[in-house]
């Protein structure tokens, strides 16, 4: 069951947000998003709103970045060869990318490495260590992986090459014995900030170097503040705008430093010298014709870390690294071509992957009873299931974990999502007995285990998730900044907005509501793959832009009265400038649902038998029989989609009332030709039984007794 979602705003104190409005000039709502980002007075606000609560830490408060330094000053003395081996991620690919350029930059003889997702999986590998050795590699430097590869790196040193880990994993109790072990959380670090991505490590490091060559010192000191900072800001300027993509990518907090190395890497990603990445913004139209206005740190999320982590995915990360690396403006263009291109090709397997997860989901899955979905599949691409069991829990607001065998009897791989509240990597723990071997965290986690193992490992942990995730976790929350109505909507807000940037995890992009709007106007946009909205309030016209959501899938109608969730920003068409709605989330509003509620209470009567049914409510053959034909064709449309019935007896069964509808749904139920489940009164899950036995509708107790055949 897919049960309606709560909409609250968030809590802010009314008084703090009301002296900061006074002592700024800002708007309430603006007020309000700096109060709720913890500013308690104009002072903090203004440190927010300028960047002064981000800070540039000195890198040798980082564990071992001392030795780092050292290992690096001596490799350059002897002329020694380098090998950066990093993860497949869009984290691991710019870290990599940053480390070559700046060895390259120092004269080394570098080299990279990208495991492959499908052969090599996760971390440092033994076999690629001792094709180093072969290759003649005197010092590996790992990005964004090496925190865990103790065996990795002893093999490592025993065929005579040092290495330097530089990661942002959590620490297990035993570390690598490597020349250095770089890593925010270790737990010996004094590094004020263990945010960092795997690219800000990398990042650091960098710094770290140049530091050092600069002072000859190993520390912050504060009569070379003036050498340091300007060693910094040359860092900046050359890999600032790719360790900004690598940190958004990754999703890492934008708080503290993180903040700093977002907004400068933006600020410089518009203007960047570096040519993969330049064909790869005007590719995706990010930047064109001199106006980046387009570029945030939510197009970077949503439009270029997909494309990164699509080669990484696909099994072709070193591609991605090439494009960052190379001189050759006509190489750029194609790799930023190719890389759209296996975006699409992701694109593609996901949708597919998806259509098959929702049929076995259909089948297999009990949504009155299970309350995790656990599901294989024997072609399933292990690039993206995790993909698609996130927009699954996403959908379903339950737990999931999808597991790609290739048809033999080789062991399948697996990737798992959870919901608030749900300690997923807990849970596999409990059930690792079936498994070869498993990793993540309390959202995320991936699993290994052979076919033999499935049923017993999804019994196992369906077991557990029953016994672990209450009623209260099953019904998914939003949260909005504020709420708005139709005169709040103009560009001095917006530019109000601007001023809290770079939004990301920690600060996210602010979300707004607005209540019991009436839909004046649907209009298909690119063939109706996206769909703008025309509302009314009060007078007042409004229109927002709901991007990927297919025209003839919105469950609303002109007229409907609804509340919207909605991000707000500036757009510019023909010269003029406006505020732009782009739309979150549609639902109906409060008053939708009290207007059915008098019909679902009768409708309830009628079946409790408490009265007797009006004439329009009593079901005909006819009555029923039109009701399966056009169900039947609005199943095999709309797969996998919950059955709106506001929308649907408006438009698709014209003459059908609800509590007629209601009643053949539950005789068609009780003939076996359908499964149900009520989301809220207004929204069905419902599915065809494969191979129903051909019953007459007088074989069904309800319908006799509502015709009086009993």
């Amino acid at each position: 069951m897919i049960r309606r979602k709560i909409w609250k705003l968030k809590e802010y104190d009314a008084s703090t947000a009301e002296e900061i409005k006074e002592a700024l000039s800002v708007l309430p709502a603006t007020a309000a998003l700096l109060a709720e980002r913890g500013c308690t007075d104009k002072k903090s606000a203004v440190s927010f709103i300028n960047k002064e609560n981000a800070a540039m830490h000195d890198p040798f408060l980082l564990p071992d970045m001392k030795e780092a330094v050292l290992r690096i000053e001596k490799a350059e003395r002897d002329n020694e060869k380098i090998m950066v081996y990093g993860d497949y991620d869009a984290d691991g690919i710019t870290g990599t990318s940053i480390l070559v350029l700046f060895f390259r930059e120092l004269g080394f003889d570098v080299s990279y490495h990208i495991p492959s997702r499908l052969t090599e999986g996760y971390g440092l590998n033994g076999d690629a260590v001792r094709s180093f050795s072969e290759k003649g590699i005197d010092l590996i430097v790992t990005v964004d992986t090496g925190i865990t590869a103790v065996e990795e790196v002893k093999l490592a040193s025993k065929l005579g090459m040092d290495v330097i880990i530089t990661d942002h994993h959590e620490c297990r109790p035993e570390l690598p014995d490597a020349v250095a072990v770089i890593d925010p959380k270790r737990p010996d670090s004094k590094y004020p900030f263990s945010d960092l991505a795997g690219v800000g490590v990398a990042f650091k490091l960098i710094c770290a170097y140049y530091c050092y060559t600069a002072t000859g010192q190993f520390e912050y000191s504060a009569e070379d503040r003036e050498i340091i900072f300007d060693a910094v800001r040359d860092c900046y300027k050359k890999y600032g705008d790719i360790t900004a993509l690598g940190t958004i990518a990754d999703v890492m907090p934008v708080m503290n430093e993180n903040r700093l190395i977002t907004a400068y890497g933006l600020n410089k990603m518009k203007k960047t010298k570096n040519k993969g990445l330049a064909a790869l913004l005007r590719a995706t139209e990010l930047v064109c014709e001199d106006n980046s206005k387009k570029l945030n740190s939510t197009s970077v999320g949503f439009i270029l870390a997909p494309r990164i982590n699509a080669a990484g995915r696909l099994g072709s990360a070193p591609q991605a690294v090439k494009l960052f690396l190379t001189d050759s403006d006509e190489e750029a263009e194609n790799l930023a071509a190719w890389l759209c291109e296996q975006n699409k090709e992701r694109q593609a397997k996901e949708l597919e992957i998806t259509s098959e997860a929702e049929t076995l989901i259909r089948t297999q899955f009990d949504p009155e009873k299970d309350r995790m979905i656990v599901l294989r599949g024997d072609s399933w691409h292990h690039g993206v299931v995790g993909i698609v069991s996130s927009r699954i829990t996403e959908k379903y607001h339950l737990p999931s974990i999808l597991i790609s065998f290739d048809g033999s009897d080789n062991d399948g791989k697996g990737s798992g999502r959870s919901i608030e509240g749900f300690d997923l990597l807990a849970a596999i723990t409990a059930c690792s007995d079936h498994l070869i071997k498993f990793g993540g965290h309390k959202n995320a986690a991936g699993l290994s285990l052979s076919s033999s193992e499935f049923d017993a490992f999804k019994k196992e942990i369906c077991e557990y998730a029953k016994a672990h995730i209450s009623d209260d976790m099953l019904t998914p929350c939003v949260y909005a900044d504020a709420e708005l109505l139709p005169e709040d909507i103009t560009t001095a807000l917006t530019d109000d907005i601007s001023k809290l940037e770079p939004f990301g995890e920690g600060n996210p992009t602010p979300v707004f509501m607005m209540r019991d709007l009436k839909i004046t106007e649907i209009i298909p946009v690119k063939n109706g793959k996206h769909t703008r909205v025309g509302f009314s309030l009060n007078g007042a016209a409004l229109q927002g832009m709901y991007f990927n959501m297919q025209t003839d899938e919105l469950d609303f109608l002109p007229t409907d009265t609804v509340d919207i969730l909605f991000n707000l920003s500036e757009n510019e068409f023909r010269g003029a400038v406006f505020a732009q709605i782009f739309i979150r989330d549609i639902r109906y509003s409060d008053s939708v649902y009290s207007a059915y509620e008098d019909e679902i209470n009768v409708y309830e009567y009628i079946k409790d038998d408490v009265i007797l049914p009006q004439s329009e409510h009593i079901p005909s053959r006819d009555d029923c029989a039109a009701v399966f034909r056009q169900l039947k064709k609005h199943l095999e449309k709309y797969l996998n989609k919950p059955l709106n019935a506001n929308k649907f007896l408006k438009t698709e069964i014209k003459g059908i009332g609800y509590i007629k509808f209601r009643l053949i749904l539950d005789i068609f139920s009780e003939l076996g030709f359908i499964k149900v489940a009520d989301n809220d009164g207004i929204s069905f899950e419902i599915s065809l039984a494969d191979a129903p036995e051909k019953k007459p509708l007088t074989s069904s107790k309800l319908f006799s007794s509502l015709n009086g055949l009993n």
